[in-house]
């Protein structure tokens, strides 16, 4: 049997013949090409910030092109595919689905087996929830679905699919490193420069924020909301008595941003977005196999997690009902920092068995390996 899976996968135990398709136009590639036809030239050559170096008032077009070319791209990868192995055992993974995938899985009547792996997409939920329901209630049983959270797998199953399988959080952290931490406690707010991320609320909350904060910054967003927060924050950092508040510059390497992680004293997650009371969060996963307690929000998958902790005594963070509390969240965490690094690193034993792209991966192919 051969696995035939996109980019992301492939089996790590050796059992299957692995061979990588549905190698889909990256949207990296698409927006260097958008600088690139419309003469963005102070977009930076670094290829890793092309995420964030757009020229406005084009993108939303070009990420309509993007999505149709991806959508013929799958149609032909998956053709090709059932040409060359008619009559084989065959199952085809695709990662990251979205409403074009779904429209083709509503029609997949092959006897090749198709995993889609759902990620909570604005595409799919909840702006269109009548037409999602309809291709869910379409798929047949060789069509199975996976998200990486119980919340999210809950709501798929809400709107009509049959049976969703909750995968772990495939992240690919570096071995465990000894770092000596300082006495004293940084709230770090990490990852991209997202609206939906809270960043625009940071200025703000930083006046009422007691303790040093580090703060990772994108400046070269295309969006203006984001550019005139990071001079509201830089600033701030003017104003506020040295050592206060750390700017972090981005885009850095891996290792970079994992030492970023494991030095700080709490990771704070001001998300805003509704996407998140299901969504999963890499930062808030990373944050725990680093053994560093976490705030976050309420009525989300993390706090799900927080509270779930609880449960088993472990006090990895604190949850906040809206963002004029997690000032206060952060405080109470700092107040005993002590006793959460330590109940922190307890807990992220089992977290980093859990969550981390082997074990996903093994999951995924559990159905295959009985099959």
């Amino acid at each position: 049997m051969v696995l035939y899976a996109d980019r992301a996968f492939r089996d790590p135990s050796g059992r299957l013949a692995f061979r990588p398709v549905l190698n889909r136009l990256r949207l990296d590639s698409v927006k260097r090409l958008v600088n690139s036809v419309f003469h963005r030239r102070d977009a930076p050559s670094n290829p890793t910030a092309a995420h964030s170096t757009v020229v406005p008032g084009v993108w939303s077009w070009m990420i309509r092109v993007a999505k149709w070319l991806r959508a013929r791209d799958l149609e032909g990868s998956l053709a090709s595919i059932l040409r060359e192995h008619e009559g084989h055992e065959l199952h085809v993974f695709i990662q990251h689905a979205h409403f074009s995938e779904l429209k083709l899985a509503s029609r997949w009547r092959e006897p090749a087996v198709l995993h889609l792996v759902l990620r909570y997409s604005p595409e799919l939920m909840p702006e269109s929830p009548a037409a999602l329901s309809a291709l869910l209630a379409g798929l047949g049983p060789n069509v199975r679905l996976y998200t990486d959270s119980e919340r999210l797998s809950a709501e798929y199953e809400k709107a009509g699919a049959r049976q969703v399988t909750t995968l772990p959080v495939p992240i690919q952290l570096p071995d465990k490193r000894n770092l000596q931490r300082s006495a004293g406690v940084t709230v770090a707010f990490l990852g991209s420069s997202r609206v939906e991320k809270g960043f625009c609320e940071l200025p703000r909350l930083l006046e009422r924020l007691s303790l040093p904060a580090a703060v990772q910054v994108t400046r070269d967003s295309a969006d203006p909301r984001i550019r005139e927060c990071v001079a509201e924050l830089e600033a701030l950092a003017r104003r506020l008595p040295a050592g206060r508040l750390e700017l972090l510059e981005s885009p850095v390497p891996m290792e970079t941003y994992y030492e970023w992680v494991e030095r700080a004293g709490i990771v704070a997650l001001p998300y805003l977005s509704r996407k998140y009371n299901a969504s999963t969060s890499g930062i808030f996963v990373e944050a725990l196999c680093f053994g560093v307690p976490v705030v976050c929000p309420a009525e989300s998958w993390m706090s799900d997690v927080v509270e779930e902790a609880r449960k088993q005594n472990f006090r990895i963070g604190e949850i906040f009902s809206s963002l004029d509390d997690l000032p206060a969240a952060c405080q109470r965490v700092a107040r005993d920092i002590d006793g959460y690094r330590k109940s922190v690193a307890a807990f992220a034993a089992q977290w980093r068995r859990t969550h981390n792209a082997d074990e996903c991966v093994r999951r995924l192919l559990e159905p295959v390996a009985h099959a």
